[in-house]
């Protein structure tokens, strides 16, 4: 029976590429009335019924399953973000690296705009992020079509997730990844400075030489999925060199004795903004834990 894997839905439509031909599907009666739903992402298994139309018949398991946005089996989370038009906002992009490491996908960050910011701007959030954080960051210019050379290696063969604050060119970035396809792209709300939400649906965008980009909205939600406030740090990978040499296991890196990660932090080794959000997120797991 043929595999496909569904690059989108509407009501309970469901489009599903095998091998390079899309079918408009429909699930059988036994998945339609059952608990699981059909997302996004899925391999399913698929009977071709002729004319460009098909029926799910089975659900393959999923390899991971986030939420929001609802996508099924994705790899990675492109976060695209801006230091100008919108304002550069680090705790937004803290709070996003911690939900995306929740999720147990690969990260990666695309500096966008970067045609608006002298370049010592840039190279000093590269070497915030991709120093001691470890993460990739990858400037581009959606506008000048610079950067993304460099970008679509990493899309290969992949499902990537696109997050980030409306109007940091999230979907302009598509645009220029998956030539052809006409964007939904909004006006930048002049009071808010951030652009109108413009994705309402999940689609999953084919890109030349292979993959599937998520053209979705997700991970803007502000709260944490639960976790133990012991593992918040365990999503900060700078304090991963020092944990063990602090005294005790289960240390929280805030007022306990002989912490390693607090003698990084004063020894410059860990950025102030990163420590600081780190101690924010931690006060907010414990106050959602006294609920």
């Amino acid at each position: 029976m043929p595999i496909g894997q569904v690059i989108r839905s509407h009501s309970n439509i469901y489009y599903v590429l095998v091998e390079d031909q899309e079918l408009e599907c429909r699930p059988r009666g036994k998945l339609r009335l059952g608990d699981l739903r059909v997302l996004a992402g899925d391999l399913v298994e698929v009977v071709d019924a002729g004319i460009g139309e098909g029926r799910i018949d089975r659900v393959l398991p999923r390899r991971t399953c986030l939420a929001r946005p609802p996508v099924a089996n994705a790899d990675q989370c492109l976060v695209v973000f801006t230091l100008r038009d919108p304002a550069v906002d680090l705790l937004f992009l803290d709070r996003l690296l911690v939900q995306v490491e929740q999720a147990g996908l690969r990260l990666l960050i695309a500096l966008n705009k970067t045609d608006l910011y002298p370049p010592h701007e840039t190279e000093a959030f590269i070497a915030a992020y991709s120093g001691s954080a470890g993460y990739p960051v990858l400037p581009v210019s959606v506008r000048e079509g610079t950067g993304l050379d460099a970008l679509r290696p990493y899309l290969q063969n992949q499902i990537s997730v696109l997050a980030g604050h409306s109007g940091v060119g999230k979907s302009r970035l598509i645009t220029q990844l998956a030539p052809g396809r006409e964007a939904r792209v909004g006006e930048l709300s002049a009071k808010m400075g951030r652009g109108r939400h413009t994705t309402r649906h999940v689609e999953l965008i084919p890109v030349p030489g292979g993959g599937l980009v998520a053209d979705a909205p997700g991970f803007t939600h502000e709260d944490f999925a639960p976790m133990e406030k012991r593992d918040l740090g365990g999503y900060f990978p700078e304090f991963a060199p020092f944990v063990a040499a602090c005294r005790f296991p289960d240390c929280l890196h805030r007022r306990e004795p002989d912490c390693s990660v607090k003698a990084a932090h004063a020894a410059g080794r860990i950025l102030p903004h990163r420590y600081r959000h780190y101690l924010a997120f931690l006060d907010e797991i414990e106050a959602q834990r006294k609920w």
